[in-house]
């Protein structure tokens, strides 16, 4: 059970902050910020489970997607295998060809920017580290691989870059605050999260 009682560091209290002193910054909390604010500018945040700076097993964080966005990829990839296998009998031609290009465009393309998200906010705040991408690069691979896009991924993320560039620098206020709770608290689930953000939608500037 994570922790709720822990008083979250309000907006105002984290305008301050600074992401781009690199003897200060948590690097992997960073990190694991731009995963979720990634997740919340492209509409994917109902699909968090929780995000931590302490994963373990091999894992410096982590931002956790939730099972039924797993059971929506896990799904997806079922259905086009067995439209694939119904081509040997003339069947779903058509449907493998929308399932493989459009619909899996529509789906993994954003699952891909998401990916991106953590070294793309360490890239934004000039405090590159790319040692921490490997798992996030070994996934995108994984994916581009299936939608034929072999070895795209550095062409890929310079595009994901420059769209994350004005999310970022319009997000910056609601970064500095999911990022100084990360740091203070290690983890927060998905209701922290979404607390967070309502704080930041309704902020007011006095």
């Amino acid at each position: 059970m994570i922790m709720k009682e822990k008083k979250l560091f309000s907006i105002m209290e984290c305008a301050t902050v600074n992401l781009t002193d690199k003897k200060s910054v948590d690097m992997v909390a960073l990190h694991e910020t731009g995963h979720v604010v990634t997740m919340y500018a492209l509409g994917l945040i109902d699909y968090l489970a929780y995000v931590t700076k302490k994963a373990g097993a091999g894992m410096l964080g982590c931002t956790e997607v939730s099972d039924e966005y797993k059971a929506i990829l896990s799904n997806h990839a079922s259905t086009i295998a067995q439209a694939a296998a119904n081509m040997h009998f003339g069947k779903d031609i058509t449907r493998i060809t929308q399932l493989s290009r459009t619909e899996s465009a529509k789906l993994y393309f954003p699952n891909i920017c998401r990916l991106f998200g953590g070294g793309s906010i360490c890239r934004y705040y000039h405090l590159p580290d790319e040692d921490m991408c490997s798992i996030d690069y070994s996934l995108i691979d994984t994916i581009l691989g299936g939608l034929g896009l072999i070895g795209a991924r550095d062409t890929l993320m310079t595009y994901v870059d420059q769209f994350l560039t004005i999310v970022f620098s319009s997000l910056d206020l609601l970064t500095k605050t999911i990022y100084k709770n990360l740091v203070e608290y290690d983890t927060l689930d998905k209701e922290q999260v979404m607390q967070i953000i309502h704080d930041w939608e309704e902020y007011k500037v006095i």
